[in-house]
């Protein structure tokens, strides 16, 4: 028989579909070709080789030419034969899943909708503003600089984002240095000097903005550093740091129900803080500031401080009631007279006023909490002319606030159906619930000592202080605060009369009444410097003191589970839960989990196990589960 005859006629006709195949063999009238499917064609017959044959080295095209020769007739032959394609199908086909049919129930969803607008505190981010200042052509030359403080100011304080922003947003401001440094020369016989300098400063700050939504951005000086490159040139560097909040008006649909369908629900009562208003509003000042008797009388002012400290506020329907206290500190020249000559000397004034402040708002009912803020770069101090000595103050004093409601909403935070599989989406949204807040006042003592270098501490000509840092805890049921407040001085030596500067940190620590100790609460504190002093107590030896106000609020932070677009999930596989079974909770068992995966009810569970009603599932306990 030639190799053409092995092959059976029946392999050389086209494959059978499976359902052609099913067909014949329920009718049993033909052949089934199926178990060959698996035929291989037999390779062809090996051809040997003789002793007297040729070589394939001596004859190689020889060879080669009757391999390929056999190797066209196996292909020629081989080509109507599809077995191995029909294998690979099979190998590669699988078993067809019952189809799954989903039904959206969107048109039958009942939703409740929520407008509220929320603020979160973004990352904060830093900005480093260096640049060499210039000695002023009408200021001395520079020896030595004694101290530099202060405050920085942004052209825009709120940004509207666009909707869904995500990129950079421009920062934009400047940061106002008070440099006191002492002259190579000293002029009237004033030991030091003082320049006034504005550094700009830009950032592209990433952010990523909900829809419909505003930024407001605080600038806080973090650092002050500066090194002398000649006497009339010095390079300051200063760290800002901003804090940024964010304020979206979201539009939440919360899940209720089914139209035509019982639902198993699961509900959880989340509090939310919505900002209920903002408003903003100045108030103007006109204030003398009276020297004390025996002070120098003032010729010119070398650097102020202001400080605004909130003492009260009462919060009604109509209206918002804020009184503070407005602290100020003057370094100044004065004039003294010396065997007839009048010179310039160098004083320290500090003072304060108060001012209270009548903010109207629509009638806002239920207020949980407020927040306030003051902008003081408007004001300005004088030296008073006329006959009383002295200063003025005068200018507006910016106010804002912000009126915090707390809303109580149920959520649906899980569902199911007790005959029908269902599926949902969902998302999740940040909010903050404010559980409350508290003010105290503490006080920072530190003994500074003057050191030998120096010899004796004469005068003090000045003091100033700023926090270094701060940070804020639960423990015991309340909230600690504490820091660091970095103190300063300017004395004068009683040895060359030569300035000097002291600086010394002064650590404090307050406890505030906030029993909302959660894993998921978050402090917010806030520490200000209302008045700083000092006594001294000898040559060597300066008491400085700091009085500070502190405030802390407690803010429960979680993420809310929003339910949307409910399906029903039919498929002919899926198997129905037993009627009947014992089941044993594991440890992450919930009474829940075990309703929704057997299609049965909490209370059900319940009244069969004779539970209590607030009573959950432990682990091990054997329930009796009917359907």
């Amino acid at each position: 028989m030639t190799y053409e005859e092995k092959i059976p006629d029946f392999a050389l006709q086209p494959a059978k579909s499976e359902d052609a195949d099913l067909d014949k063999q329920e009718n049993n009238d033909e052949f089934d070709p199926t178990p060959y499917d698996r035929l291989l064609v037999p390779e062809p017959p090996e051809i040997k080789k003789e002793n007297g044959d040729i070589s394939e080295e001596n004859n190689p095209t020889e060879e080669e030419k009757r391999k390929e020769t056999v190797k066209e007739e196996s292909e020629e032959k081989a080509d109507p034969i599809i077995f191995k394609e029909k294998e690979k199908e099979k190998i590669e086909k699988k078993p067809i899943a019952d189809p799954m049919r989903i039904t959206p129930l969107s048109a039958s969803c009942v939703y409740n909708d929520l407008n509220i607008c929320t603020v979160c505190q973004n990352e904060d981010t830093k900005i480093v503003v260096e640049e060499d200042v210039l000695v002023p052509d009408v200021k001395p030359d520079l020896l030595t600089i004694l101290s530099m403080s202060g405050n920085a100011y942004l052209s825009e304080q709120e940004i509207q984002a666009e909707q869904g922003e995500s990129g950079n947003i421009r920062v934009t401001g400047e940061v106002s240095i008070h440099t006191i440094y002492i002259p190579q020369k000293e002029e009237n016989k004033d030991p030091i000097a003082v320049i006034q300098s504005r550094l700009p400063f830009k950032k592209d700050w990433p952010i990523s903005a909900s829809p419909i939504s505003y930024t407001s951005i605080r600038p806080e000086i973090e650092k002050i550093e500066y090194t002398v490159i000649n006497e009339r040139k010095f390079r300051a560097k200063i760290t800002v740091k901003l804090f940024m909040k964010e304020y979206a008006e979201k539009h939440l649909k919360l899940f209720d129900s089914l139209r035509n369908e019982k639902l198993e629900l699961l509900k959880e009562t989340v509090s939310i803080s919505h900002i209920a208003a903002r408003k903003e509003d100045s108030i103007e000042i006109s204030e003398d500031l009276h020297l004390k008797d025996g002070s120098l009388r003032p010729s010119k002012i070398l650097n102020t401080d202001i400080r605004i400290v909130e003492n009260h506020r009462q919060v009604t329907e109509e209206k918002i009631v804020i009184n503070a206290n407005l602290w100020v500190d003057v370094l100044y020249a004065g004039e003294d007279v010396e065997e007839g000559e009048i010179y310039e000397r160098t004083a320290f004034f500090q003072g304060k006023t108060d001012f209270t402040q009548f903010i109207l708002i629509d009638k806002e009912k239920e207020i949980s909490g407020s927040r306030v803020t003051f902008n003081d770069q408007d004001l300005e101090i004088k030296i008073t002319e006329g006959t009383e000595d002295g200063f003025s103050i005068s200018g507006n004093i910016h106010t804002s606030v912000e009126l915090l409601r707390n809303i109580e909403k149920e959520i649906v935070s899980d569902l199911y159906h007790n005959t029908k599989d269902t599926t949902y989406d969902c998302s999740e949204e940040k909010v903050e619930a404010i559980l409350g807040s508290s003010r105290s006042e503490t006080t920072a003592r530190e003994i500074f000592h003057i050191p030998e270098k120096y010899g004796n501490a004469e005068k003090i000509l000045y003091i100033n202080g700023m926090i270094k840092e701060k940070k804020s805890r639960f423990e015991g049921g309340k909230v600690i605060v504490e820091g660091i407040l970095t103190g300063e001085i300017l004395c004068l030596s009683e040895e060359n009369r030569k300035p000097f500067a002291v600086r010394q940190d002064l650590p404090f620590r307050s406890s505030l009444e906030l029993p909302h100790n959660r894993d998921n609460v978050k402090i917010e504190s806030n520490v200000e410097i209302r008045e700083l002093w000092f006594d001294k107590i000898n040559d060597k030896q300066v008491e400085v003191n700091a009085s500070l106000q502190i405030e802390a609020t407690a803010i429960e932070e979680k993420n809310i589970k929003l339910i949307k677009n409910p399906c029903f999930v039919e498929n002919d596989s899926n198997k129905r839960p037993s009627s009947m079974v014992i089941y044993i909770a594991r440890k992450e068992d919930s009474l829940w989990n075990i309703a929704k995966k057997y299609k049965t009810g909490v209370d059900t569970i319940r009244k069969i196990n004779q539970m209590q009603d607030n009573e959950d599932v432990k682990e091990n306990m054997r329930l009796l589960i009917v359907k």
